[in-house]
């Protein structure tokens, strides 16, 4: 062959092995384009904050509801959980004429309606004041309800104080509200700071347990409690029986018509 030829074939040999592999790059991309579509996406589960029951002391200055809008701003601020509008949910109790302490079936009555899974409930259990030192204590005591089945899922305790600052005249009231966003901080870290782990449902057991695939990292313990989820919808909640290596098996403690392909999201350990 020519010396003309052979560099014009070497060319063309050159550009048809750059267009196959330009095209098994784009080949390889759309698959995992595909795999990312198909991969099922994490729902977020709802929580509503219900107004916390009053202490005895400074009665009239609504500080369970304070104390509960402190809750709601740390665990925003947390971006673990969806929350339920609190204005909605406390005209709702006002049109039903029921207040804290909440029951269970009212939790689940509202639950449903607002359609949050999830019912944060508390209690002041401590509010002490002393308006000479301009010092305020605080001590919630909040627990954690699945509004499906009515379920406590954990309870959680946060303590804090405050003081007037001596470079300004504070009214005690804002001390206070310092007071509860500091112990409603240490709440929402106690009831989210494991951040998001996420399993997925691969199929139920005829003796009622259900069996999950896990994350290798962070991994699950038994005792945790997952919400099982389809789509934007809550099903019930499980908790971890045994777990080995990401293999999951799981006691319902709620609800019922768990599938492969449903999703469940650690919300309590």
């Amino acid at each position: 062959m020519i010396p003309e030829m052979q560099a014009h074939a070497g060319a063309q040999g050159r550009r048809r092995r750059s267009g196959s592999a330009a095209a098994y790059v784009l080949l390889l991309l759309a698959l995992a384009a595909g795999q990312a579509l198909a991969e099922p996406s994490s729902p977020t589960p709802t929580a509503a904050v219900y107004d916390f029951t009053e202490p005895v002391t400074w009665e009239g200055r609504l500080v369970g509801r304070r104390a509960a809008d402190a809750v709601f701003l740390a665990l925003t601020e947390e971006g673990q959980w969806a929350q339920a509008d609190r204005v909605t949910l406390q005209r709702m109790c006002e049109r039903e004429g029921i207040g804290p302490p909440f029951g269970v079936g009212h939790l689940q009555m509202l639950g449903e309606r607002l359609s949050a899974p999830l019912a944060v409930t508390g209690l002041v259990e401590v509010f002490e004041v002393n308006p000479t030192r301009g010092a305020v204590q605080a001590t919630l005591l909040v627990e954690l309800v699945e509004a499906i089945g009515g379920a406590s899922l954990t309870s959680v305790r946060g303590v804090s104080s405050a003081r007037r600052s001596e470079e300004e005249v504070e009214p005690l009231a804002v001390v206070a509200d310092r007071a509860l966003a500091e112990a409603a901080g240490d709440v929402a870290r106690a009831l989210t700071g494991f951040g998001r782990v996420v399993a997925s449902v691969v199929m139920p057991l005829p003796d009622g347990r259900v069996v999950l695939e896990g994350p290798e990292k962070p991994p699950l313990s038994p005792g945790d409690k997952l919400l099982v989820m389809r789509g934007e919808r809550a099903l019930g909640v499980l908790q971890v029986a045994t777990v080995q290596h990401t293999v999951i098996h799981a006691t319902p403690l709620s609800g019922e018509g768990f599938a492969a392909g449903d999703r469940a999201l650690l919300v309590a350990r």
